[in-house]
């Protein structure tokens, strides 16, 4: 995938659809965000408990199959925000499911971006996203969300997914990691770092940051994260010795990039609670 291709209008202003003005580049290789502009929250209940109401998400979780809601944050204005599916709605995670809050529709108003076998964007209509928008990249992948127009003074946001978990409790799933440029998210919803200073990976559910490698200067992997105050991308850089110099959290729900030098590799997740 060759992100310079991308012509989504959103990045038109920000990186004119080259990929040097993303900042992708090794002068950012030591910037950590400070930043929690995703606000999450996640409760998770195994089925057999619904009735006896929904637990924390660090509760004791017996039963194999695990439903629950994530709740993510849209701010407005025109902002996007990148963020990812993570549970599985059982109804084919059409738009008009996954993507519940009241966003602003009609001619230049909301839209969502994302990657599926080439740089796809679906515009909200004033009458909706339309029954017939399945979304494609599926449980776990990133995608961005724009909360009505720029300086159209939409208000910030609060979307709930509500699913199952895709993997049973004590399962696990293995997540592609192609060459080149790929956007990402959690598909077990977990929260944590995808990369920790210090070591050579991130936490063991997350550990995208560890199975990426670079070779020296010019030549490196990274997790790129998106700025939703600043509405730019930040730039996180293996360094060649393979050590992180900074730590990359990542919030429940939320998307990331992912440019792997190297060739293709995976990220198994397991489904511990």
């Amino acid at each position: 995938m060759e992100l310079r291709t991308w012509n989504f209008n959103f990045l038109q202003k920000i990186v004119d659809t080259s990929l040097e003005i993303w900042d992708i580049g090794d002068t950012h290789g030591n910037k950590q965000t400070k930043k929690q502009n995703m606000r999450t929250k996640i409760l998770l209940a195994s089925a057999a408990a619904l009735v006896a109401g929904i637990v924390a998400s660090n509760a004791q979780v017996y039963s194999a199959n695990v439903v629950g809601y994530v709740n993510t944050v849209l701010p407005g204005n025109g902002q996007y925000t990148l963020i990812c599916n993570p549970l599985d709605d059982g109804n084919g995670n059409h738009l008009t499911n996954i993507i519940s809050a009241p966003l602003p529709g009609g001619i230049g108003q909301s839209q969502v971006a994302y990657y599926s076998g080439g740089p796809q964007t679906i515009n909200k209509t004033a009458s909706g996203w339309g029954a017939d928008h399945q979304f494609p990249p599926g449980t776990g992948a990133g995608f961005y969300v724009r909360n009505g127009k720029p300086g159209g003074n939409a208000p910030t946001l609060t979307n709930t997914f509500v699913g199952t978990v895709v993997v049973l409790t004590g399962g696990s799933i293995t997540n592609d990691i192609p060459a080149g440029y790929s956007l990402n998210g959690s598909a077990i919803p977990y929260a944590g770092n995808l990369a920790v200073s210090g070591t050579s990976g991130g936490d063991a559910n997350l550990n995208y940051g560890g199975v990426i490698s670079s070779v020296g200067i010019g030549k490196n992997s990274q997790i790129i994260q998106w700025d939703t105050v600043n509405q730019v991308p930040d730039t996180y850089n293996k360094p060649a010795s393979g050590t992180w110099g900074v730590t990359v959290p990542v919030a429940v729900g939320q998307g990331f990039w992912i440019f792997n030098y190297n060739a293709d590799t995976n990220v198994v997740q397991n489904a511990v609670w």
